[in-house]
């Protein structure tokens, strides 16, 4: 006879599990021993997905930093003495020469080639995008590009690797990017702060004058000795943009040439200049070239005498007409065409004195040619000198001669034939200018299409 605990009978699926049988009981809704498999598998799921998620926006949003990519260039820190070799290469028009490297943005980024080959040097990109808007700061060290969400980078120019990154203050307008005293100087509606070269720390903020608001920096600073940063100021910029009928003879704006303590950023001192577009050179460690507001309003461009306490105007440039091009080596040079000074060609090179102001030496073109924008390096002088353009040039290959004078007496040392170059849809206007001299280096580009440039060395 069977009875209730007969081990060869199965318990029922409700009954309650016996000492004899040892099977536990099958409760509603709980899952049989097969199922676990799938549950651990969901549950490691759960777990790791967020980690690779965490991961994969780490590996989006991390910088894309390629480190050098060979030898770090030698420096001559000098001008081509003879140069000899021309290449020719496409660039951007912010690109930045120092130490034999051309430094330039890319479209999310900015990257260093060797001007001597054209090849990558290093490259920096921000993977999560975002254009790199600014003309970078460049020194002999750094390297520091600032983006529109207000990010600032600082790369080291030897090795490509960020050295620092931090957050300057955010606007909607383009931000410029100076060198100071050893300090990076952004601004950007108004605001003007400062940030250490060496780690990115916040140094000093820089207090509007009460009687300039919306200050904007121009692309021009100056380092002085003893602490003594001057930098060229706009006023009433963003007022003036904002509400262009509020003055329409553009009077609500100008500028100012400031005199800053590069340790605090406070205003020492400030001076009208004689209009929005004044340029500034700077002469030696105490003087600045240039022209201030005057009581009689006449506009003279004069050397400028600059300490802590002031500036002062010492003498004026002897120069019927002024469109100062550069200034080193004891000179400062101005290029007109001394029949038309308002005319686009330049036919005449000028050097004064930056001690007292006299009158050095004067080029002249040979008649149907001009000269374009010189540079100063080392005692000196680099310009090249091609035909006057016509509107019908455009798209003809012409050739200029790149020409190397001694600064002090204008005497001619060497003379390059250059590659031939395409003329720009300017035509009439078309001028090559040499762009920059450094580190055995002279590039040579058109003044307002600077995607073709000419790398010339010895």
């Amino acid at each position: 006879m069977t009875g209730a605990n007969d081990p060869g009978k199965p318990p029922k699926a409700d009954e309650e599990p016996s000492e004899a049988t040892g099977n536990p009981p099958t409760e509603p809704g709980r899952p049989r021993s097969r199922d676990k498999p799938l549950f651990l598998v969901l549950g490691l799921v759960l777990i790791v997905l967020p980690v690779v998620l965490l991961l994969f926006r780490w590996y989006e949003e991390r910088d894309l930093v390629t480190g050098a990519q060979g030898p770090f260039p030698a420096s001559s820190a000098a001008g081509p003495v003879a140069p000899a070799h021309v290449r020719h290469q496409t660039t951007d028009y912010d690109e930045v020469v120092v130490h034999g490297l051309g430094v330039r943005t890319t479209d999310t980024g900015v990257k260093a080639v060797y001007l001597r080959t054209g090849k990558e040097y290093w490259r920096y990109e921000r993977r999560d995008g975002g254009d790199a808007l600014t003309t970078p700061a460049v020194t002999g060290r750094t390297v520091a590009i600032w983006y529109p969400d207000g990010r600032l980078v600082a790369i080291d120019l030897r090795t490509g690797e960020p050295r620092w990154h931090t957050k300057s203050r955010y606007g909607k307008g383009y931000q410029s990017l100076q060198v100071v005293g050893g300090r990076i100087v952004t601004d950007a509606e108004g605001h003007v702060r400062a940030f250490s070269e060496d780690d990115g720390k916040h140094v000093w903020t820089l207090k509007e004058p009460s009687d300039c608001t919306n200050m904007s920096l121009r692309m021009g600073a100056h380092d002085q000795p003893d602490h003594l940063s001057v930098v060229e100021a706009v006023c009433n910029r963003w007022d003036y943009l904002k509400d262009k009928d509020k003055d329409k003879d553009g009077d609500a704006e100008y500028t100012l040439l400031l005199g800053i303590d590069d340790r605090t950023g406070d205003v020492l001192w400030k001076r009208r200049t004689a209009g929005l577009w004044t340029q500034f050179l700077q002469g030696d460690e105490d003087t600045l070239v240039g022209a201030l507001e005057s009581p009689e309003g006449r506009y003279s461009t004069r050397l400028l005498d600059v300490n802590r306490e002031g500036v002062r105007p010492r003498s004026e440039i002897a120069a019927d007409a002024w469109d100062p091009v550069d200034s080193g080596s004891g000179i400062v040079l101005s290029s007109t065409d001394p029949k038309n000074p308002d005319a686009d060609h330049d036919t005449a090179l000028d050097a004064y004195d930056t001690r007292d102001g006299h009158h050095a030496w004067r080029l002249r073109a040979p008649s149907g040619q001009q000269f374009g924008a010189a540079r100063i390096a080392d005692g000196r002088v680099y310009v090249v000198r091609h035909p006057v353009h016509r509107n019908a040039d455009r798209g003809n290959r012409v050739r200029g001669e790149l020409l190397v004078l001694d600064a002090d007496s204008g005497r001619l040392l060497h003379t390059l034939r250059l590659t031939p170059m395409t003329v720009t849809e300017y035509g009439e206007s078309a001028v090559l200018d040499v762009w920059d001299v450094a580190d055995g280096v002279a590039t040579v580009q058109w003044r307002d299409e600077t995607e073709d440039e000419l790398v010339v060395t010895d």
